[in-house]
């Protein structure tokens, strides 16, 4: 038999519940209103760009507001930073609509020629690789999310997010190993432009000998990327070991240093 409900008890409980609901609510209210407090500052804060009209500077940060507060918190960048990136993709688009007036975003050559000419990414033969790497869908533009996230693996990623990029840039055949055949293409394309096909075919045979006894950790006759993993780990200089798809230490800082609202550590 339940047991009776006590009516002392009964209402105290309601009334703390409602108390709870109604602070909890006003919580909430204040939150919502200090976040619209802090997009309209951010909103008329400075110009980002003094060769941009005003106007038009203010409608791309009120359009694009709550796209930034979502890469803010994906990314390694902060809010104004984000604001800037997004305007170089938005700029970028501008001047690629002038030869395309149906472009719909940053065309991925477009891309390519950032990374070339800023980041110091020169390796063409790994660059489709990255793309699919950054991004797997058919379209040939890339959306200001895959530009923002790019750009912060590229210029701020920690070393374990820069592994996994790596490591799904070399894996060729998309199942987690890295076999002798898979890195003998890949040493061989690096090494064809250095010399010739037949001293690059050589060259790549003997690095195979030494980089697999030195990362196949468990002498499977491949690398997985936990063995890829351990060794980076042991020996950072391994990162890159089968082709340059990060940019140089150099081209990351000075490019950081055009729009970092922080001190840039490298």
């Amino acid at each position: 038999m339940a047991s009776p409900v006590n009516p002392k008890n009964g209402p105290g409980f309601l009334s703390v519940f409602k108390q709870v609901i109604k602070v909890k609510e006003a919580f909430l209210r204040k939150k919502v209103l200090r976040a619209k407090r802090e997009n309209i500052a951010r909103a008329m804060s400075g110009p980002l760009d003094l060769s941009m009209d005003s106007m038009e500077e203010t409608r791309f940060k009120k359009r694009n507001q709550y796209l930034v507060q979502r890469l803010e918190k994906r990314t390694h960048f902060s809010y104004r930073e984000l604001e800037c990136l997004l305007l170089i993709y938005y700029k970028l688009w501008k001047d690629g609509l002038m030869s395309n007036p149906k472009q719909e975003g940053v065309t991925k050559l477009q891309f390519r020629d950032v990374l070339h000419c800023t980041l110091d990414m020169t390796d063409d033969t790994l660059m489709d690789r990255m793309f699919l790497a950054l991004d797997k869908g058919p379209n040939p533009c890339i959306t200001m999310e895959t530009w923002a996230s790019a750009l912060s693996l590229f210029l701020r990623g920690t070393l374990d997010e820069k592994m996994k990029f790596c490591f799904t840039v070399y894996d060729i055949m998309g199942d987690g190993m890295l076999a002798r055949d898979a890195i003998f293409h890949l040493l061989k394309t690096s090494l064809i432009s250095q010399s010739g096909e037949e001293d690059a075919q050589e060259s790549a045979r003997d690095m195979i000998e030494v980089i697999t006894k030195k990362m196949d950790l468990d002498r499977d006759g491949k690398i997985s990327y936990s063995d890829y993993r351990q060794s980076v780990l042991k020996n950072p200089m391994l990162l890159e070991v089968f082709g340059c798809c990060l940019p140089s230490r150099e081209a990351a800082f000075a490019f950081l240093s055009t729009f970092a609202t922080m001190p840039v550590s490298m």
